[in-house]
């Protein structure tokens, strides 16, 4: 597979005692080597698809890149070494994605092919295709397996709730908020920066008390 090869080929750029830093190994593998690998999951991962097979192959090969990065042991415990070098569970970045890939439908264009395959209140005023969601017995879709079901049903969940007044908008409740006895401000010994800094913490005062 694609995924592997570039993989292999990435081995070359250092090891564990010279050439890239850990870090580094870790970053061109989240950003070269995971969207080859991943790239159209939403056509088998979906709920009730038979995706046993491909995660395996996926574990092989986040078990092979978390090797490379850290320079463990072949016998290290997989989990291990995953965390280790910084790395998420495989099926845990596809639970995630996944649900990403669900919400992303319901900022759509209303033009889009798509909303005549959903349910009509997410139909967004197109006529239901003939083989829509909607258009399915009930039988038909208890034993449905596709990815519009999946997405039919995560935007059934999604609830408009908004608090423009929750307190995590508010100024405030920042770290210099909660350990202001851990941390100091000093300013440069210079005139101009002095006259910057006390300007700035007049401005702070301001905001403070408004």
């Amino acid at each position: 597979m694609k995924y592997l090869s570039t993989l292999s080929a990435m081995k070359m750029l250092g090891n564990s005692s010279r050439g890239l830093l850990p870090i580094q190994k870790q970053l061109l593998y989240r950003t070269c080597v995971l969207p080859i690998a991943l790239y159209g999951f939403q056509l088998w991962f979906f709920k009730g698809a038979p995706i046993v097979k491909n995660i395996t192959e996926l574990k092989k090969m986040q078990r092979r890149a978390a090797l490379w990065i850290t320079g463990a042991f072949r016998t290290s415990p997989s989990e291990g070494i995953e965390a280790i070098a910084g790395l998420t569970s495989i099926t845990l970045h596809l639970h995630k994605l996944n649900g990403r890939h669900h919400l992303r439908y319901a900022s759509i264009p209303p033009s889009h092919a798509i909303n005549s395959l959903l349910d009509s209140q997410h139909a967004k005023n197109q006529a239901p295709h003939k083989t829509a969601t909607s258009k399915l017995t009930a039988k038909q879709h208890t034993n449905l397996k596709s990815p519009i079901k999946d997405v039919n049903e995560r935007l059934n969940s999604i609830r408009n709730c908004f608090n423009p007044l929750h307190p995590l908008f508010s100024p405030g409740s920042r770290i210099v908020d909660h350990f202001s006895s851990r941390i100091s401000f000093h300013s440069s010994s210079s005139s101009s920066d002095k006259d910057l800094y006390q300007h700035l913490q007049s401005l702070n005062l301001v905001f403070r008390s408004s």
